[in-house]
């Protein structure tokens, strides 16, 4: 018997009917309200317009009040079958989206009442800080714990509900505005803390721009960057107990009270179960991986160690050589020793990943400038003569940390690979510190050969699949900071063995180009493929009409019928429905777990808990995905195998992450387009060179 739990508490409504009060003027302390979703005696009584305003339940002169049921009716009614059907009555009760925000704000109001710092848009949720029990080490920030509450409607149950969420832990600075701002550009100032009250920096009250020495910013990047201190390692720990403890005690201390029970009459059962009936699970051969020679395993480091790749690259006549700095030559040496086999801990390339392993005596390029070795590192390739029929792979050794706040050093390891990728050559990046102060670096030396062996086109493990005729096009998005706009990659896979031969870019508005580009592979695959049955589409949001639009069309003028699936894949972030497995310890569902959370919505959970004692503490814990799964002929979408076989695709895709052995939780259908999103932008006219459109060189 499964026991899996929500972060969701349900409610029913306090009153049967309420007053709320508009007008048609707008005012700061106001919410403002789009004109589909007030009641019709509001437009009668104002006359047409965009927006209008409401005080919610202050009683307010010359607002004009409407009593209205929380509950609309419901009228029986034939549809255009002919069949009977429930519709709900015109404006015989308050719209949905009112009543949300009307207990947002009635929750916003009680935290604020009692004190509290809260953010200040409520529209969508009311997200509440607390001081933290956390110790603060280096004594420079205050510590606050971030609480989310949103209200819903009959998002998994049929009442109304409160989801609970911990948004982690805010650091502030006890140092002011007034004392920061000498090192720290105004720009970098977001969000900050003024006499208990949050605020967007530049939304700052006068008095707060009257008493800079009283205003503490809250930590972010680009305040780190200014100050440059160091980044901190990420928190790899459980996240899944500490969410379920965060919300557990912010519930006993702050919700299953009767004060706030009055407000928003929460059940007193607590966060709910998850029904049986909702709970799925991937087919149990989902997790198998091909390695050498046919064989499989679920685990891809002990594949690999067993059996060996997969296959190999297309070609044995392949040389390494090394970029490095002057003072980084030991680097070189190191690393050169772990690929060749000589250095403990790694067995070399030749063994782990069946790739010859040569470097040609003197081709090595060293630089001496190392704050700005750009231009010397520019003229050593462009003068090197590079062999046609050789498949060269560099191995740059950064002086820099990937982390290194400064941007332009972060720059030329960009410039790099781009300059690299015109001449028809792959890199891996080694981060030169890392080489030298970790004595365990040889840790990492699986995950840089399966990216090199992939580099090279070869295949570290494959899908254990039978091959069906359909073409896997995946979508990712990257927002870069630095540029401040949104690029989104695609992948286009063949096959649904997770094998990919073509990558290109383009901006957030490229939609047409977008289409274009998915249409193109389309034709190219039904030239080879005249049965394809069928257009897998992953796509990192949900697609709008817009984007399927010039898709659909184009299949039409293809002369293809064929269904086009679209798979909305988001990465859950904290601030959304998790679920717990409270009869293991750790919480973490089992991988290959399925939960329905609506129309064709689910919750997958996608990690390396296969059962409770195989467990590796080092996988990670992540949180799920969450797809939505929509088709352009709706009745495919309602055969509960098809939709099962979609799920098991993105599930299978992201055992396909070949930069490293560990699992992924997104697959790499987002992951992969992602990743070459965020390098672009760098590129010279944002354009990928040629060879890299059909080459894993961003790993």
């Amino acid at each position: 018997m499964q026991n899996h739990c929500f972060n969701i508490l349900t409610f029913n409504h306090p009153q049967e009917e309420l007053t709320l009060y508009f007008t048609n003027v707008e005012n700061e302390t106001l919410t403002r309200v789009y004109h589909s979703l007030v009641p019709d005696e509001v437009i009668e009584k104002f006359g047409e317009q965009e927006h209008y305003y409401t005080s919610y339940t202050k009683e307010i002169e010359g607002f004009y009040p409407v009593t209205k049921a929380v509950n609309p009716s419901y009228e029986t009614k034939e549809d255009e079958n002919g069949e009977e059907r429930s519709f709900r009555v015109h404006n015989s009760g308050l719209s949905v989206s009112l009543l949300k925000r009307y207990y947002n704000s009635q929750i916003h109001d009680y935290f604020t009442g009692k004190g509290f710092l809260v953010k200040p848009n409520f529209i969508s949720d009311t997200e509440i800080w607390l001081p933290s029990k956390k110790y603060d080490k280096t004594k420079q920030f205050n510590l606050f714990d971030r609480y989310s509450l949103k209200v819903q409607f009959k998002t998994v149950t049929k009442q109304m509900e409160l989801l609970v969420t911990f948004e982690g832990t805010s650091k502030v600075y006890k140092q002011s505005v007034d004392e920061l701002q000498e090192s720290v550009s105004p720009m970098a100032f977001n969000w900050v803390i003024f006499e208990n009250g949050l605020y967007k920096f530049d939304e700052l009250p006068s008095a707060g721009k009257r008493a800079y020495d009283q205003v503490f910013p809250v930590w972010n990047f680009d305040i780190r960057d200014a100050l440059g201190e160091t980044t901190e390692a990420p928190d790899k720990s459980n996240k899944y107990i500490k969410f379920k403890t965060a919300i557990d005690f912010f519930y006993s201390t702050y919700l299953n009270t009767e004060e706030f029970k009055k407000l928003i009459p929460i059940n007193s059962n607590g966060f709910i179960t998850v029904e049986e009936i909702k709970i799925g699970r991937v087919k149990s051969n989902s997790n198998q991986l091909l390695f050498g020679e046919g064989n499989t395993d679920i685990v891809p480091i002990n594949g690999m160690k067993e059996y060996g790749p997969f296959d190999f690259s297309d070609t044995s006549n392949i040389h390494f050589f090394f970029i490095y700095h002057k003072e980084d030559v030991e680097v070189a040496k190191k690393m050169d020793r772990f690929f060749r086999g000589t250095e403990r801990g790694f067995g070399g390339l030749s063994k782990f990943i069946h790739t010859p392993y040569h470097t040609e005596k003197g081709f090595s390029i060293m630089f001496e400038d190392r704050e700005n070795p750009w231009s010397e590192i520019y003229t050593k390739i462009t003068e090197k003569h590079f062999e046609p029929d050789i498949q060269y792979i560099a191995i740059y050794i950064s002086p820099f940390s990937k982390n290194s706040p400064d941007k332009s050093r972060r720059k030329i390891y960009y410039r790099l690979k781009e300059l690299l990728l015109k001449k028809g050559i792959s890199s891996q990046v080694i981060d030169a510190e890392k080489v030298m102060s970790n004595d365990k670096y040889y840790f990492s030396l699986p995950n840089i050969a399966i990216a090199i062996l992939a580099k090279l086109n070869g295949i570290p493990w494959r899908l254990d699949n039978t091959l069906k005729k359909e073409l896997v096009v995946g979508v990712g998005a990257f927002k870069n900071p630095d540029f401040d706009v949104q690029y989104i990659g695609s992948a286009f896979s063949f096959s649904n063995n997770g094998r990919f031969n073509r990558f290109e870019c383009f901006q957030q508005d490229q939609t047409r180009e977008l289409a274009g580009s998915i249409i193109k592979s389309v034709k190219d695959y039904a030239a080879l493929n005249p049965d394809i049955k069928r257009l897998v589409i992953h796509f990192y949001k949900t697609m709008s009409q817009d984007e399927l639009q010039p898709i659909e069309d184009g299949l039409k003028r293809l002369g293809l019928g064929i269904p086009v699936f679209i798979v909305s894949i988001n990465k859950t972030e904290s601030s959304d429905i998790v679920a717990f497995d409270l009869g293991w310890k750790d919480l973490m569902p089992l991988s290959g777990t399925y939960i329905n959370i609506g129309y064709n919505k689910f919750l997958l959970f996608n990690n390396t808990r296969y059962s409770n004692n195989q467990f590796n503490f080092y996988d990670g814990f992540p949180f799920p995905i969450k797809l939505k799964i929509y088709c352009t002929q709706k009745e495919l979408v309602d055969d509960i195998k098809t939709v099962r076989e979609l799920i098991d695709q993105v599930y299978q895709f992201s055992r396909m992450y070949w930069k490293s052995v560990r699992q992924q939780n997104l697959p790499v259908t987002i992951k992969y387009p992602e990743m070459v999103a965020e390098m672009l932008p760098h590129f010279d006219g944002n354009e990928i060179p040629e060879f890299g459109k059909d080459n894993l060189w961003f790993l």
